[in-house]
């Protein structure tokens, strides 16, 4: 029963991914666009060759990392909507570490980078969680109040005296080669983080489902009254899970300074945040369903993007096609729960 139960779970999936793109091909013919020509461009794009399979690990990598952030609190159903923050302050981190330690040796000089990162990002977390853990301050309010905070604080590093007074965007100088994550393939960006990544996504599943810290977590968020009464320490489980999601999306922005740009730019985290959300929401926070819910929402990015510089399609489409693509899940996860 349950084999029968997963294919029809399948079944209606694979219909909601068939419908969804079914309403894009649509909209893109009342647009005056052709269907075929739109769908080519959509699929092709983003493997044509090395250079754009680099870019789109690049940003698959940030996403995975900034899905586990929001996917770790999840399970104790607290929202980290400020992973957006935490990235930008593990950004912050690695760029100044990769800058005034760049002439250390390439062994210190990157983990001491990520590390950075993950410490900024935990710290930027820490106060939203000390704040919940104190005085039971929601989550989602805090969080994103620290967002705006973390913005005008790039701006300052990225203004300030570490600024390349050359660039025309803000921006800071470039990291050391020290600092910098090694690439995989020459002469394109894929490099060492997508393996960072998958590696702590694997033990981010082990940590959830296979440790008791997991098993309390799932527990607290799905009836905190009785974990509670079982002896499980509910009010510290959900702030810790905060403080692990921080760590999470500090590595991204590490990663992405230290393996992309290599230096702190203004605006850098671009969708990254909604994105990350709505990707975890589809799977429910499940780590290594989020791998392929992460392939799935870079590909709508980066083949929307293509539409818009091949096509001349407006990239807001990408967005379209996510909002319907979760109505239609949220609708499957009904019909598959129905006896």
């Amino acid at each position: 029963m349950k084999t029968v139960l997963n294919v029809r779970v399948l079944l209606y999936y694979a219909f909601a991914l068939l419908v969804a793109f079914g309403f894009m091909g649509t909209l893109l013919l009342a647009l005056g666009y052709s269907p075929i020509n739109g769908y080519a461009t959509f699929f092709k794009t983003p493997f044509m060759n090395l250079r754009a399979i680099g870019l789109f690990l690049v940003k698959f990598t940030s996403l995975y990392l900034m899905g586990l952030a929001f996917a770790v609190p999840l399970q104790a159903r607290k929202f980290n909507v400020g992973n957006e923050g935490q990235f930008l302050l593990g950004a912050i981190g690695a760029a100044v570490a990769g800058i005034y330690f760049g002439g250390l040796p390439s062994f210190v000089a990157l983990p001491l980078g990520l590390i950075m990162a993950c410490l900024l990002g935990m710290l930027w977390a820490a106060m939203p969680a000390f704040m919940l853990f104190l005085f039971n301050v929601n989550e989602i309010v805090s969080t994103i109040l620290f967002n705006f905070i973390s913005f005008y604080l790039v701006d300052y590093i990225a203004l300030g005296s570490l600024r390349d007074v050359f660039a025309g965007h803000p921006m800071t100088i470039p990291v050391s080669n020290n600092a910098r994550i090694p690439t995989i393939v020459p002469q394109t960006n894929i490099n060492a983080g997508l393996v960072i990544a998958i590696i702590v996504g694997v033990g981010m599943y082990i940590v959830v489902s296979r440790t008791t810290y997991g098993y309390e977590l799932r527990a607290a968020g799905s009836n905190p009254i009785a974990s509670e009464k079982h002896g499980i320490n509910v009010k510290l489980l959900a702030p810790l899970s905060l403080i692990m999601g921080g760590a999470l999306a500090g590595l991204a922005g590490g990663i992405e300074v230290l393996g992309y740009h290599y230096r702190l730019i203004e605006g850098m985290h671009g969708f990254y945040s909604p994105l990350s959300i709505i990707l975890t929401l589809m799977v429910k926070g499940n780590p290594l369903l989020l791998f392929l819910s992460t392939f799935f929402v870079t590909l709508v990015d980066v083949g929307s993007n293509a539409l818009q510089r091949t096509m001349g399609v407006p990239v807001e489409i990408s967005l379209i096609l996510l909002g319907l693509l979760m109505l239609l899940i949220m609708i499957a996860e009904y019909l598959s729960e129905r006896r």
